[in-house]
């Protein structure tokens, strides 16, 4: 699982995990037995994921160093001081929500490692708007599909991306997959202006960012 791994490769080795929306626990359960973690917290807001990922840390012989537990987003995951929470396969609307409702994330000693499956530009701009550094983008493939990680933390550093950075990211460390990231929104952006101009809708904006997105697209150079 290419995600998973690109994942684990954000990590601090010995870290104190908390993985939010953990579903069948695989992150923790790998971080842990490759010794990534030291330690995780894992949560889900379901009962029925929850359940499978207690089966599976038993069957690792984890039950020790991975505590499970429902909750919704980050309720609870402070007593447990993870320096790590990670939070993956959600939209990116729900992660920043998640992240704005736990205060204690606000720690420059705290990192973030997110996976938006949507939403990625609106995620980013509430990072950038809320004091954090984006300090490492990664992409994985799986499949035909490409996802978009970043490490984050609270410095309160002042970065500036573009419209299409915000939309796909910059300084990407896996460079090979960022012209199919950029030609999935170029395809995009030509559906939203074709379909806006039949409605007689305004789109100049929309024209913007996919004059950047192709630009960038076809020039190897800058991406």
């Amino acid at each position: 699982m290419k995600r998973l791994d690109t994942v684990l490769s954000l990590l601090t080795p010995g870290c104190r995990i908390a993985d939010i929306g953990c579903d069948h626990a695989y992150i923790p359960i790998k971080a842990v037995l490759s010794g990534a973690a030291s330690f995780a917290y894992a949560s889900d807001v379901r009962k029925g994921p929850l359940s499978r990922a207690e089966e599976n840390v038993r069957a690792a012989g984890l039950s020790d160093k991975i505590v499970l537990r429902l909750a919704n987003g980050l309720d609870g995951a402070e007593e447990f001081s993870p320096d790590t929470v990670i939070i993956a396969g959600m939209g990116g609307e729900l992660i920043a929500d998640i992240i704005e409702r736990a205060p204690f994330v606000k720690n420059p000693r705290i990192s973030l490692i997110l996976q938006p499956m949507t939403a990625q530009d609106k995620l980013r701009k509430y990072l950038l708007s809320s004091g954090f550094e984006i300090l490492r983008e990664r992409a994985a493939k799986e499949e035909r599909r490409v996802y978009q990680l970043f490490l984050c933390s609270y410095t309160k550093k002042k970065q500036i991306y573009s419209d299409a950075e915000l939309i796909v990211g910059k300084n990407h460390e896996d460079r090979e997959l960022v012209p199919a990231l950029y030609k999935k929104y170029v395809l995009k952006y030509e559906k939203i202006i074709k379909g806006k101009e039949a409605s007689g809708a305004d789109v100049s904006f929309d024209k913007k960012i996919y004059g950047e997105l192709k630009e960038k697209y076809e020039n190897a150079e800058i991406i």
